[in-house]
């Protein structure tokens, strides 16, 4: 992913633009004239993928504020940040402060800059897909229609509300942009019910296109298939782009979102699809190198490859001086102990989570996941889904629908691979696996940017570390720029 770039498609700022409309026109007209010179040949769709990928890679976005840092630290997952760490405000979500407001504003610009890229390609792809071979019109045009849908769906879950099962009357309201062409034209704010269509649409058509990626075997092909449209390796590594396997995920994690035990059972179906089908396995944590790979990185379904992660990444999960470092990471002792049940040594001592995957610093415990160091067997990688996951979006449905057995089997099969060895009891109440699926949640995705999520998606009221506080909108909502609106 570290690919030289050739192509030069114009950025639009979505938000805050401020130039005449006849200064658009013509930069509108620049881009067009870009964009017909950019798609004359196959390698011009191939760098403009690329280019996508490395967009996501951006600090705003993916590389740290939507995974460890912003997002995780509005969870409270973490210790209590000093005033002056550069995101205090975040923490006391207070998302107009001098700091906080560009923070916010930045994840919705870089996205929707990110989505113009898109949609340039995709305009371009079918007037021009004579230049492409039919598998690389199907990859590609997949990959970026499942890209359009992952991105729209983290703007949903940042700047629109949650609990949508429970909240029928949200259907007709509006949320965000779902943008589909590159134009000059503003996109409307569309209803969540348009927003859950159009998402639907795009990965149902990014499935179906990319039954035609490597990593998809149910269907019988040639050895020699991929051998010309492959031969400088463009399509390896498929768990490092918007793979199939990857667009399913993300369909159960939209279908999870939207909520009911319909949309509920139909995730499941695709999560399960994942967990039977896909190359990814849980790792077995008496033989893996854990200590290498972190990332658990057999586990990813889709990441991505960030050149000089370190340097992103290092400075927040640093947590080794008193002093220094004010916008340090990480969890206090007695909150770890607690959430991994340290004083069950079959639970907590066990857990790779708490005896590996934390690293224990003078002013606390450190998230190991994304910690740049020699060593790494998979170093500068952000992984953004992964397998457990699954098992939980299959669980959850299976606890709903009172299927209790088998909600504690995909349960187990996480806690096993954690290295835990007591199992939960096939007596487990349904009550009992709702709290068991929240402890998951938190114990596995701590720096992983998804707890926030859950919180949100569920409607909790209250979690561990908001104190007296109470969730409601004004914390799970974040404010749309103002120059937007």
């Amino acid at each position: 992913m570290k690919t030289t770039l050739k192509y030069g498609i114009i950025l639009l700022l979505l938000a805050g633009f401020t130039t005449s409309c006849d200064d658009f026109l013509n930069e509108t007209s620049s881009a067009q004239i870009t964009a017909d010179d950019q798609f004359k040949e196959a390698s011009g769709f191939k760098d403009a993928l690329i280019g996508v990928y490395i967009s996501m890679t951006q600090p705003e976005l993916y590389s740290r504020d939507m995974g460890y840092n912003l997002v995780d630290i509005l969870s409270r997952q973490y210790a209590p940040l000093n005033g002056s760490a550069l995101y205090s405000q975040i923490q006391d979500y207070n998302y107009r402060g001098v700091l906080s407001t560009s923070q916010v504003d930045n994840l919705w610009i870089k996205t929707y800059n990110t989505i113009a890229n898109i949609n340039s390609a995709l305009d371009a792809i079918d007037e021009k897909a004579t230049v492409l071979s039919d598998i690389d019109y199907s990859i590609i045009k997949g990959e970026l229609l499942g890209l359009r849908a992952f991105l729209h769906f983290d703007l949903m879950r940042l700047y629109g509300k949650g609990d949508l099962a429970n909240r029928g009357d949200l259907a007709g309201e509006f949320g965000v942009p779902y943008v589909t062409s590159f134009s000059k034209d503003v996109t409307p704010r569309r209803s969540y019910a348009e927003t859950f269509a159009l998402l639907a649409t795009d990965l149902e058509e990014a499935s179906e296109l990319l039954k035609e990626d490597p990593i998809y075997t149910e269907i019988d092909r040639p050895a020699n298939y991929y051998t010309e449209v492959n031969r400088n390796g463009f399509y390896n590594q498929r768990e490092q782009r918007m793979n199939y396997y990857a667009v399913k995920a993300l369909q159960a994690r939209v279908l999870t979102w939207e909520g009911g035990l319909t949309n509920l059972d139909a995730a499941r179906t695709a999560a399960e699809e994942v967990i039977n089908k896909s190359t990814a396995a849980l790792i077995n944590p008496s033989s893996y190198a854990i200590s290498s790979d972190p990332i658990l990185y057999p586990e990813v379904l889709f990441a991505l490859d960030v050149n000089a992660l370190e340097n992103i990444t290092n400075g927040f999960l640093n947590a080794a001086t008193f002093n220094t470092n004010l916008n340090a990471l990480y969890l206090d002792a007695s909150t770890a102990d607690a959430l991994y049940e340290t004083s069950n040594p079959n639970i907590g001592v066990a857990d790779i989570r708490f005896n590996t995957l934390l690293e224990s610093q003078t002013r606390g415990l450190v998230s190991t996941k994304l910690i740049q160091k020699n060593g790494l067997i998979n170093p500068e990688k952000v992984p953004v889904l992964k397998l457990p996951e699954m098992y939980y979006i299959a669980a959850e449905y299976y606890i709903e629908n009172n299927q209790l057995d088998l909600a504690i089997a995909n349960l187990n099969s996480v806690r096993q691979s954690r290295g835990i060895i007591e199992d939960i009891a096939e007596t487990a109440t349904k009550e009992e696996l709702e709290e068991e699926l929240i402890k998951e949640f938190r114990k596995e995705f701590i720096g992983e940017g998804q707890l926030f999520f859950a919180y949100k998606r569920l409607g909790l009221t209250t979690f561990p570390g908001l104190g007296a506080t109470l969730a409601t909108d004004d914390i799970y909502v974040l404010p749309i720029p103002d120059t937007e609106l």
